[in-house]
């Protein structure tokens, strides 16, 4: 289903309680952005002034290590805010945005954002909100990541884009498009230790997959996986 930017305002957390007459004046205050697949919208380091929703398309979340290897941190799709730091400190972009195909965003820039909250100043609190709840699952992440071995590291990221709603859902369950290597990116390990471990999931039930698609049948079960119980 397409969606405009009016349908991405009235069902973005930004704007949860916001009355019906902001939907129009904070659709005035959006800028559309349409992003080639790899172009970038903001790089780490970049001066940030913007947060951005995801119209359509596809976007990356990343940054480099020391070493110079990537490390995909999420892929996010239609509906998605991300950038939203920019808009309540000076510091600079903590990761790189990237479209993965052909993607149209709508940014609001740092001036129409105080112009909303001066209006409807529950769009601060949703701000808030939101931050807290990428928070959260941050920290969450890091403990995964560092003492979960493959098989719960892979149920975690398989969660992570279940609860994000990314894909569509089926009768089954939900399909994301998702190859095995971004999959592997996302749970911190190789493509190889990804696919033998979608592997032993599919036997159990809990995920069903072919190229460039994974589906998600069994969130519970792979919640077991993940708290081995």
């Amino acid at each position: 289903m397409k969606l405009d930017v009016s349908d991405i305002i009235r069902r973005s957390p930004l704007f949860e309680g916001v009355p019906p007459e902001g939907f129009e004046i904070a659709e005035q205050a959006f800028r559309t952005i349409a992003l080639r697949p790899r172009q970038t919208v903001f790089e780490a380091g970049d001066a940030g002034h913007a947060l951005y929703l995801i119209r359509s398309g596809k976007v990356k979340i990343s940054h480099r290590n020391l070493d110079g290897r990537e490390k995909v941190l999420a892929y996010l799709n239609p509906g998605e805010i991300f950038g939203e730091m920019s808009l309540v400190d000076d510091e600079p972009r903590s990761a790189t945005a990237t479209a993965v195909e052909d993607t149209v965003i709508h940014a609001l820039y740092l001036e129409e954002y105080w112009g909303l909250v001066r209006r409807f100043p529950q769009v601060a609190h949703n701000l808030a909100r939101i931050i807290a709840r990428r928070l959260r699952e941050m920290n969450h992440e890091v403990e995964v990541l560092t003492f979960e071995e493959a098989r719960g590291k892979v149920a975690y990221a398989l969660l992570k884009l279940y609860r994000h709603r990314y894909g569509e859902e089926t009768p089954r369950g939900r399909s994301m498009p998702l190859t095995h290597r971004e999959l592997a990116d996302l749970a911190g390990t190789s493509r190889e230790t990804a696919t033998r471990v979608l592997g032993q999931f599919q036997e159990l039930g809990l995920v069903a997959f072919e190229a460039r698609l994974i589906e998600v049948r069994d969130p519970a079960g792979l919640e077991n996986v993940l708290y081995d119980l």
